[in-house]
């Protein structure tokens, strides 16, 4: 029985080996060893149905990385719409909390405004992190949060292979 898990093991390997994994480092993909252009990147997240937001969002960040001025026009939006929404949805969980706290204590029925309260400023909040989530301060913060969305491509292509099988091949073109 130990024989033919380790035949099994050893075949998993071999065929997990032989698949064509998608790798990216300092701004390249690569696959079986050779470069991959960014259509090509493209084309695989379309194919595997993986990635296709990563991809755009690290677009974003490598045109933020090349471009000053639309890197400060984004923090700009970004920072504008993270106010806007943080300070009220903050607000609204502040005034919640406190609702909730006097319902608890006082033993009164205004748990139920303290729930209209609670659940848009918690989304605000939401909302606004989202937005303070797109800040680049900085050209080598671009090229950190690029690589990250980037690295994600890459595993997702990658378990998209896995999960398809040695029947399906990514196409090189």
């Amino acid at each position: 029985m130990k024989l033919l898990t380790t035949i099994a093991a050893v075949l998993i390997s071999i065929s997990a080996y032989s698949q064509d994994y998608v790798e990216y480092d300092n701004g390249t993909f690569t696959q079986n060893g050779e470069e991959l252009s960014m259509e090509q990147i493209d084309d695989l997240t379309v194919l595997h149905k993986a990635g296709r937001g990563n991809v755009r969002k690290g677009n974003r960040f490598d045109h933020m990385y090349k471009d000053g001025d639309l890197r400060i026009s984004n923090n700009g939006l970004n920072a504008i719409g993270g106010m806007a929404s943080g300070v009220p949805g903050g607000l609204m969980v502040l005034v919640g909390g406190l609702y909730g706290l006097y319902s608890i204590a006082a033993d009164s029925y205004y748990a139920p405004i303290s729930i209209i309260y609670l659940v848009p400023g918690a989304g605000l909040s939401a909302v606004s992190y989202k937005a303070f989530s797109r800040v680049a301060l900085s050209p080598a913060e671009c090229l950190r949060k690029r690589d990250k969305e980037f690295y994600k491509v890459a595993d997702k292509i990658n378990q998209a292979i896995v999960r398809a099988g040695p029947t399906v091949q990514s196409s090189n073109q």
